[in-house]
């Protein structure tokens, strides 16, 4: 079992606005860690731009923050068969492009779960399956099992 995260994981970890999420977040995102489970480099991407964006985070202290978490996690990108595959999905409209992508690769690295917060719970791409990963007090149930939290 390899289980990724969505960036929103990520950036909830940072976010102090919001600190039962963040605590939430904080619990999975160091279990991922420790596990040494993979994250995609669009993961990355994504953290920067959320930073700037919606935290408001200066450009340095967003690209040192995507620094830090290619340091702390293995990683894995996009290959052309899984762009055509994650092309299919969101012509077909079943996810967006974006996340079509990173799934199509998460699948192709292997993976097997991927925590998200805004992605349709138990919906698969290959055998990459999405697993929700907050309930009202926190870390969702299945979460929690998975991650033995």
């Amino acid at each position: 079992m390899i289980i990724t995260a969505d960036t929103n994981l990520f950036i909830y970890a940072t976010d102090e606005r919001d600190p039962v999420r963040q605590a939430a977040a904080l619990a999975a995102t160091e279990a991922l860690q420790a596990r040494q489970s993979p994250i995609a480099l669009q993961v990355c991407g994504e953290f920067y731009r959320a930073c700037t964006r919606r935290l408001k985070r200066s450009p340095w202290e967003a690209a040192q923050g995507a620094r830090n978490l290619m340091t702390a996690y293995p990683t894995f990108a996009q290959t052309r068969h899984s762009m055509e595959r994650a092309l299919a999905e969101a012509a077909a409209g079943r996810l967006s492009f974006w996340d079509a992508a990173l799934l199509a690769a998460a699948d192709e690295a292997g993976c097997t779960h991927m925590l998200s917060e805004d992605m349709q719970d138990e919906l698969r791409v290959g055998r990459t399956e999405i697993v929700r990963a907050f309930d009202i007090g926190g870390v969702s149930e299945r979460v929690r099992s998975l991650l033995q939290l």
